[in-house]
């Protein structure tokens, strides 16, 4: 199985890196370093429990799994954001000479990132945990990430969100996720310890709402 880092290309996270804006401040190519490392961990998990993974097709959909998100996707024909990056992704794929199998995967995974996906190969499961991980970081990240969510929207909708309103918000949509546990197939172990993660997430949310 091939190390997460060893397939690192530089020359692709370059060409990645000019697909996101850095007048976002969340969904910016920032988060994607983020998620490339928490996909990092989980692959290596995978590895070492004997659980089949394509590191390759996890790599390059966490590398693009957002890219295009600052731009409107509807006007380029899209109905959502997710098929809009995993478009990119494909295109940006083809022009690396990567094969079609690992398109198909790379292109399905982006699209489970999506809030009501449905996900079952072990490069959905891992790009969406990853793209999640920041639920379970330390607090100080999660509440920054929070308010960079809020600045986002706000960029996005053109005006304001009152901070009550926000958290009501991200109250929903952490419990959302909160509810769903991501199982790798073909072994009883977990990629990531889903207690652990719920139970770190859980305890973010909560010291959250306890903020005036």
């Amino acid at each position: 199985m091939i190390p997460f880092d060893a397939i690192r290309n530089p020359h692709l996270e370059k060409a990645a890196a000019e697909l996101y804006s850095d007048e976002l401040p969340y969904h910016n190519f920032s988060h994607v370093l983020a998620t490339l490392a928490a996909g990092a961990v989980l692959v290596d998990r995978c590895n070492k429990a004997g659980i089949p993974i394509d590191a390759e097709a996890v790599y390059y959909a966490l590398l693009f799994h957002d890219a295009g998100y600052h731009e409107n996707h509807r006007s380029r024909g899209f109905d959502s954001k997710e098929e809009y990056s995993a478009h990119l992704a494909a295109q940006c794929l083809q022009a690396e000479a990567i094969s079609e199998d690992t398109i198909r995967k790379v292109t399905a995974a982006i699209l489970s990132t999506k809030r009501d996906a449905e996900y079952s190969s072990n490069e959905e499961k891992a790009v969406r945990a990853a793209d999640l991980a920041g639920l379970a970081s330390e607090y100080e990240i999660f509440r920054a990430a929070v308010e960079k969510l809020r600045q986002e929207e706000e960029i996005v909708t053109g005006r304001k969100v009152a901070w009550d309103e926000w958290k009501t918000s991200v109250k929903e949509t952490i419990r959302f996720y909160l509810g769903q546990e991501i199982r790798f197939t073909q072994s009883e172990a977990f990629a990531d310890d889903p207690a652990n993660f719920h139970a770190k997430a859980a305890q973010n949310l909560s010291r959250l709402l306890g903020e005036d």
